[in-house]
């Protein structure tokens, strides 16, 4: 009788606990990654896509990570009095239950710095996404010249948008 509570006690306890996990990577849903070709011996280059969160809780994209830079930073253009800036965001970018986020030119997007090498159109590249509670998620990408970028509106949440219906990617470790 007392083995019977207590196996009901934990199962409780269990199915609580499994309520309260925090969103896994299966939550997130990623767009198209592209990266933008460089020309010459560009030093820098960027990364686009679009993650769209389907779980109950929000996560957040902390960093980015790539072998194919000497830093990768999580980055934002803005337009401050008609002159447009990017700068490095501190804290990283908030991805709302329910919501699609754009990483895309002229908004938010993966700054490559210091490129070991040449990005070349039409070859693929990796990208290891960091998230607090997805955790690190590596995507692969074709980099595109930059006329070739398709990508939706900068600072969008519409869930509806094109490149919101891809495909889900596995949790790496």
């Amino acid at each position: 009788m007392l083995s019977l509570i207590l196996q009901r006690v934990f199962a409780a306890v269990l199915m609580g606990l499994m309520m309260l996990s925090p969103a896994m990577a299966s939550d997130l849903m990623f767009g198209t990654l592209q990266f933008r070709a460089t020309i010459g011996s560009m030093p820098s280059s960027a990364a686009y896509l679009s993650i769209t969160n389907h779980g109950a809780m929000a996560d957040r994209l902390l960093a980015a990570e790539s072998s194919l830079s000497r830093k990768t930073e999580l980055h934002t253009m803005e337009v401050t009095n008609g002159v447009m800036k990017m700068r490095q965001i501190d804290g990283g970018i908030a991805i709302p239950a329910g919501k699609t986020i754009q990483l895309a030119p002229g908004g938010f997007h993966v700054m490559l710095i210091g490129l070991k090498a040449p990005l070349n159109a039409d070859e693929h590249y990796q990208v290891t996404l960091v998230f607090e509670k997805a955790g690190k998620i590596k995507l692969t990408g074709l980099a595109k010249r930059p006329a070739d970028l398709k990508m939706p509106s900068s600072h969008s949440t519409d869930t509806h948008s094109p490149d919101a219906h891809s495909m889900n990617m596995p949790k790496s470790n």
